[in-house]
């Protein structure tokens, strides 16, 4: 098969075949996430989203104690060196 230049119109079949497979999957798993969606409560559904903002919060608060941390290891290093 020949490279395909900058000037062609057409892409090469090969290009179109992955693309339309990489739809079709893309197509399918948005599917899936919609009917699971669909499935659950409105109950169910604020429980996950109260969850993974508590989940974020931990997560910025464990990187404030390393900082914090951090920070204090650096000041007593510079009052040793001072």
């Amino acid at each position: 098969m020949e490279t395909p230049t900058l000037f062609e119109e057409e892409t090469p079949i090969e290009n179109a075949i992955s693309d339309l497979s990489r739809l079709k999957v893309q197509t399918r798993i948005r599917e899936m996430n919609d009917e699971r969606i669909n499935r659950q409560s409105f109950r169910e559904t604020s429980a996950r989203r109260h969850a993974a903002i508590a989940r974020l919060r931990r997560r910025r608060h464990e990187a404030d104690e390393v900082d914090h941390e951090y920070w204090l290891r650096r000041r007593n290093n510079i009052r040793l060196v001072q």
